[in-house]
């Protein structure tokens, strides 16, 4: 039986690349809208809550089955044919181009502390009464990397 389909030939180098790239990377890199973290280093998609993506792998827990590629993700997942899915990942698909890349801004993080206290007497309490070593305790209160917050909670607060 012939197909009505035009013939299309595909670079060996772009199914290689599309067998190689990991389904968690073309999320990143093609779809960061449908990835959601679960705990650690494991995902899932918002569109599908019981497919799991961890350690390279993926599985479908609702459906039983799961595969390793973006590959595999795009045929068995999203329905595509192999060319389709082949094109897809090497960004050559019709009608369809990649979202830019996320670009990290250059600019420095600042962390925001709140204002200490002016004793730290909450602090030696709390630590000394879990069995941390009061000279232990005086030595970080002196170089700062734990001091009592001043707001009503009297946080202990650890740099």
């Amino acid at each position: 039986m012939r197909s009505n389909k035009p013939y299309v030939q595909l670079d060996p180098a772009a199914i290689e690349q599309a067998r190689q790239m990991d389904l968690l990377s073309y999320l990143q890199r093609y779809e960061p809208g449908n990835l959601k973290r679960v705990a650690g280093n494991v995902y899932c998609t918002k569109e599908h809550d019981s497919l799991k993506i961890s350690n390279g792998k993926w599985y479908w827990w609702s459906r039983g089955f799961g595969g390793i590629s973006a590959l595999d993700y795009l045929i068995k997942v999203k329905e595509y044919g192999f060319v389709e899915a082949v094109q897809v990942i090497a960004g050559v698909a019709v009608g369809w181009t990649p979202p830019p890349p996320i670009i990290p801004r250059d600019e420095p993080k600042v962390l925001l502390l709140p204002p200490k206290n002016e004793t730290s007497n909450n602090v030696i309490k709390y630590l000394s009464g879990r069995g941390i070593d009061y000279e232990l305790i005086q030595e970080c209160i002196a170089d700062g990397t734990i001091f009592e917050s001043a707001d009503r909670y009297h946080n202990e607060i650890i740099i």
